[in-house]
């Protein structure tokens, strides 16, 4: 019986002290809707981050951690108003009892013009 409780004892701490790593990438053409008739003029390559963290239990993954990177992506490029040829990471990291989601993009900043184009 007590090699049996040392042994529950050595898997618990084990799953205390393990540190976890999940990461998914996803693609994406475009980060925003284009308007009909509008022309995009890519501006230069840009990267963003936003993070959240929790403990006990993982923190709320919604779509603003998804707008937050992108935002934070599109301030690097002045006048930017879309990502294209974005590729979006989302990283989940648990140590211990803490849980942190950071999403990342990167991808093309672009500014959309919109009905400039000769209708056929």
């Amino acid at each position: 019986m007590g090699d049996e409780n040392v042994q529950n004892v050595g898997i618990i701490v084990n799953q205390l002290i393990e540190i976890c790593d999940r990461e998914v990438i996803v693609y994406d053409p475009q980060s925003h809707f284009d308007y009909p008739n509008s022309n995009i003029y890519p501006m230069g390559h840009v990267e963003g981050k936003a993070s959240k963290s929790g403990f006990l239990f993982p923190p709320d993954t919604s779509s603003t951690l998804q707008y937050d990177a992108i935002s934070t992506a599109l301030q690097k490029q002045p006048g930017s108003d879309m990502l294209i040829n974005s590729i979006h990471l989302m990283d989940v990291t648990t140590v211990l009892f803490f849980t942190t989601t950071t999403y990342r993009v990167e991808g093309t900043a672009a500014k959309m013009k919109a009905g400039e184009q000769a209708l056929q």
